[in-house]
């Protein structure tokens, strides 16, 4: 924020209303504890929303850190296949979330999340110091401060997976130290400013160089303070003043410098990163002569103005009580406006496309409207008539946040579709996702915990860039290949990772806009997982893999012709089983507040374990949702069985359990019953666990599960 030569103790002292201080804390304190409540909306949600895209960007980043244990310069971005480092900026935000998550035990998202809030907590102290040196009183602090925390765009990308909230914590007191350091020449205040200009610089440069702009206009003001003071040695004062000021920003510069060379010779090792190179973006961040004059660029950060920062009335009766009352600070909200302003037409683009860049301006205009809402203060208005004058503009913006993000905060969503819930499941944790016609989107590779070569729009029948791009991939297991949009009907591509990676080149599924494909060695367990995923309903098979999925139901299915992962449908099970038979497929319903499987009969599942003396245990139950009883009697379940066999290699079984389980004629029988024996176990012969429909033999509703089985 600009600032005049003065210091705080030569600002003139402004009145105070009696009770205004308890008033001001109020104000302040509400307004605090509705930030917390609502940037807590949707907390447990997995989703991102918001520019998701480049939410999942930054949290696929912190996920294979955190996987990897990769705290290298040069760390994992893995969208745009090898080498997987495209890196953006300096990592300390997704360093600072895997260390938050794996020393607090996190959830990766809600561990982003809480370094995000961290830092726009931190944050405030510094605006708070700030608008203490322009001449405000601690209670004309807190009210200008207020409008801040119910702004809605700090409420919802505070809470977001990005690097913003940091940019905007280091920026700040960046601008405080830059103050403080040229004014006072003090060491310690030029060393918090290096610092803090440094992180900054490293951690968005965008952001630091917004907050150059007000440090800029002080610095300007305050030379131009001294020189019209006409005091001797004035050349001398003149010189100690841009020495500090170039001698504070110096660090910070040089530093952002050697990290965008870096950062741009990382992203040069990559093919598919060049369009990421610093020269190469130059007209995007910047934008062009066009876009600094485009009607539809302004709009834009109109409709984002008013939708994410400010609604219209609220600063339209902002802007008449500035002009009524506010005439002592009336130089100070053009100078605000001025940098708010300023930085838009200076990145016109990013700004207009990415609200989220709006994170580093906004308070900028916010102070703006604190300042003219408090100064009714000093009006002699009722002070009743002005304490609800500042009340209305605050509840303004909590409705503009109920009608704008919150309905989209508050949506329920375990993250991700059934596109990425297939494809994580169906996928062994170090296979490459192949995708086209989602660009450069990481939405899917996160969501899958996956890395992916994703061809950008416009290159995928390329066959030059492509083919570099996947002879980059040699040595890597390509899981998938996702054809989505306007390349689902790519013939070429989908030739091509046929030819090079084993890929089927008959569909699995379909779903959304996307046609999914495997590699051989995955194809049958992905037709067998497609009904387990949550979002099994919008999942279609397609008519080759319908027709293999009939193999895998009444027929005795080998494990060994699956991934490994594919044992995850058998939790619980050890060993796991080397065949088993369903009757209606795989499936782990939550019984009781339990993962159980699904084994409604006939059901077997067979296991090898060495010759000797062992002991078997085994949980089963039936649900209860078969047997209830608002179910009329006649379509209650009468029970299943459950035999426990050894069998000889000659297919001839002895069973050493046998139980029919009845929990509708038999109270005793409800809820989950273990199971426990000891056998002997000759060369050659195995174990199978079997469910069968009882004694009456009925089917109905014979919704058997089986829990843990253990074999020692």
């Amino acid at each position: 924020m600009a600032a005049s030569r003065t210091s705080d103790s030569e600002c003139s002292p402004v009145k105070t209303r009696s009770g205004e201080g308890i008033l001001a804390a109020m104000v302040f304190l509400a307004a605090l504890l509705f930030y917390g409540w609502s940037t807590h909306v949707g907390w447990e949600n997995l989703n991102l929303p918001g520019v998701e895209f480049r939410q999942t960007q930054t949290a696929l980043s912190a996920y294979f850190i955190q996987r990897d244990h990769d705290f290298s310069l040069a760390y994992p971005t893995p969208v745009l296949g090898k080498p997987w480092s495209v890196p953006i900026e300096f990592p300390l935000y997704q360093w600072s979330v895997v260390w938050l998550s794996n020393a607090a035990g996190l959830e990766l998202t809600k561990a982003g999340r809480t370094v995000s809030l961290l830092c726009f907590y931190f944050s405030l102290p510094a605006l708070f110091l700030l608008l203490r040196r322009v001449g405000l009183t601690t209670s004309r602090s807190l009210i200008v401060l207020s409008f801040v925390l119910t702004c809605p765009l700090y409420i919802f990308y505070g809470r977001a997976f990005l690097i913003e909230t940091m940019a905007l914590l280091f920026s700040l007191w960046f601008l405080l130290g830059y103050l403080n350091a040229v004014e006072k020449r003090s060491f310690g205040w030029w060393v918090l400013a290096g610092l803090c200009g440094a992180a900054a610089g490293l951690v968005k440069i965008t952001t630091f160089v917004f907050i150059l702009m007000p440090a800029c206009i002080w610095t300007v003001h305050r030379l131009w303070q001294t020189y019209r003071a006409k005091e001797k040695q004035v050349w001398r004062e003149l010189g100690w003043t841009i020495a500090w000021a170039l001698g504070t920003v110096a660090l910070p510069l040089l530093i952002s410098e050697k990290w965008l060379r870096f950062a741009d010779a990382t992203k040069a090792l990559n093919s598919a990163a060049g369009f990421l190179l610093s020269g190469q973006l130059n007209s995007f961040v910047f934008g062009t002569v066009a876009d600094h004059f485009s009607g539809s660029i302004w709009r834009q950060h109109r409709d984002i103005l008013f939708h994410s920062i400010a609604t219209w009335w609220v600063l339209a009766i902002a802007a008449a009580a500035g002009l009524m009352f506010g005439r002592r600070w009336w130089w100070w909200i053009v100078a605000l406006l001025g940098c708010f302003a300023g930085v838009q037409a200076l990145f016109p683009v990013l700004y207009a496309l990415h609200e989220y860049y709006y994170v580093a301006s906004a308070f900028m205009l916010l102070v703006a409207v604190g300042l003219a809402a408090s100064s009714t203060l000093d009006s002699r208005l009722p002070a009743v008539v002005v304490w609800s004058f500042i009340l209305i503009l605050q509840a303004g913006q909590i409705v503009g946040y109920f009608r704008g993000y919150y309905p989209e905060q508050k949506g329920a969503s375990t993250g991700g579709s059934a596109i990425t819930q297939m494809l994580r499941v169906a996928t062994e944790p170090d296979d490459v996702l192949l995708i086209a016609g989602q660009d450069w989107c990481s939405n899917s590779p996160y969501f899958a915990r996956r890395r992916a070569l994703m061809l950008r729009s416009g290159i995928e029948k390329d066959e030059i860039l492509v083919s570099q791009y996947f002879a980059a991939l040699h040595g890597e297991s390509v899981g998938a290949l996702v054809l989505a949009g306007d390349q689902r009907d790519n013939q070429q591509l989908l030739s091509r990772a046929v030819q090079e990676f084993g890929i089927d080149p008959r569909p699995v599924f379909k779903a959304l806009d996307a046609t999914v494909y495997f590699p051989r060695r995955l194809r049958l367990a992905a037709i067998a997982l497609v009904p387990t995923i949550q979002d099994a309903s919008s999942v279609e098979l397609m008519p080759d893999a319908k027709a293999d999925a009939q193999a895998l139901v009444g027929h005795e299915v080998e494990l060994n012709q699956f991934p490994v992962s594919y044992g995850q449908k058998f939790a619980g099970m050890s060993p796991l089983p080397f065949k088993y038979f369903t009757t209606f497929g795989l499936n782990r319903p939550t019984v009781e507040g339990r993962d159980m499987f699904f084994a409604h009969p006939i059901t077997r599942l067979w296991f090898k374990v060495p010759a000797g003396r062992h002991a078997i245990l085994v949980e089963a139950l039936l649900s209860p949702a078969a047997y209830a009883d608002s179910l009329p009697m006649g379509d209650r379940s009468d029970g299943f069985g459950l035999k426990v066999s050894v069998e000889t290699p000659s297919q001839v079984r002895r069973e050493i359990i046998d139980q029919w389980i009845n929990p509708r004629d038999r109270s005793g029988d409800r809820g989950l019953k273990t199971f426990n024996q000891e056998f002997e176990l000759a060369e050659g012969e195995t174990i199978v666990v079997e469910t069968d429909p009882g004694p009456q033999q009925s089917m109905a509703r014979d919704w058997a599960m089986l829990g843990r089985i253990e074999i020692k």
